[in-house]
């Protein structure tokens, strides 16, 4: 509720000072407004609706600014090509059609899976039988790091947790009292990654990881406004196997889309044989096909 308020009363002022490109304020903004191009209005439910929340967390007023300046050109670009009459031209109306073709296609698809429901639930057991009967293709063709990352605002407060850490404080405390993101890094904390995609943003940070040994933490590291350390808690040798609880929510995503992908194909072929069978559908042979294609051509010259 808190950081609720915190962005309404920044959105607020915002409202106030206008847009930072042309530094002046518009009179002609009303209610919970931010921004207006044309009949064209932003505002406050429009932008928190859009903004997802760990965005406005990390830099509040960036990233409202950011979204300000994006929905202004947008709007702007837009209503120019309403005034060319864009909207009218052939290329628009064919794209827009087959957009719409393609979306009635998937959103036809999502409805099966909804009406079918539980029937393509995949249980714990499947899972791990899956898993069993498959482990070989489950190897680890890198080794594996689980690693504490910590973000906070200040040196002080990166100071402060290490030492915490090293003074043998919970990891949970410690998050929750230095981090920016504590809810992402606590998450993230229990997982396993790859070593090469483990902060992958932050090279100096996967470097460290590759040098410092179990639960020893690496040296602050400043990079974007912000001071990082990471702790390494566990490693996984390229070439073993990774453990089930690693995998089994994975596993059992692949299993529901290929019962999925199974239903859906078996249902769209039951839908052409009955359009077959009442003589919906009719297809031209490759010799036919040929000889239209050069009839074609030949008008064509």
């Amino acid at each position: 509720m808190r950081n609720k308020l915190k962005i309404l009363l920044i959105i607020i002022i915002l409202s106030v000072t206008g847009f930072a490109a042309c530094n002046k304020t518009s009179n002609s903004l009303q209610n919970d407004a931010i921004a207006r191009v044309g009949n064209n209005k932003l505002t406050i439910e429009m932008l928190l609706n859009e903004i997802p929340d760990h965005v406005l967390k990390q830099d509040t007023v960036s990233a409202i600014l950011e979204f300000r300046d994006s929905w202004v050109e947008d709007k702007t670009v837009e209503r120019e090509a309403y005034q060319n009459k864009i909207h009218l031209s052939p290329d628009y109306k064919k794209r827009v059609e087959r957009i719409q073709n393609q979306l009635l296609i998937d959103i036809y698809k999502e409805f099966l899976l909804t009406e079918i429901g539980d029937d393509l639930s995949v249980s714990m057991e499947e899972a791990q039988n899956y898993y069993q009967a498959n482990k070989d293709r489950f190897v680890l063709d890198e080794k594996y790091v689980r690693f504490r990352h910590l973000t906070t605002r200040t040196r002080v407060e990166a100071d402060n947790a290490r030492r915490d850490l090293l003074s043998g404080r919970e990891w949970d405390d410690v998050v929750k009292n230095y981090s920016i993101e504590p809810d992402k890094q606590l998450h993230n904390s229990e997982k396993f990654f790859p070593m090469s995609m483990a902060v992958a943003d932050i090279q100096i940070l996967n470097r460290y990881l590759q040098a410092i040994g179990r639960t020893e933490i690496s040296p602050i590291a400043n990079r974007g406004g912000y001071f990082h350390f990471v702790q390494l808690m566990e490693e996984k040798a390229a070439g073993t196997h990774p453990d089930l609880d690693w995998l089994i929510e994975q596993i059992r995503e692949w299993l529901f889309l290929e019962k999925s992908r199974r239903f859906i194909n078996t249902h769209i072929r039951n839908l052409y044989l009955q359009a077959e069978a009442n003589n919906e559908i009719e297809i031209s042979n490759v010799a036919s096909i040929e000889e239209k294609l050069n009839q074609y051509l030949n008008q064509q010259k």
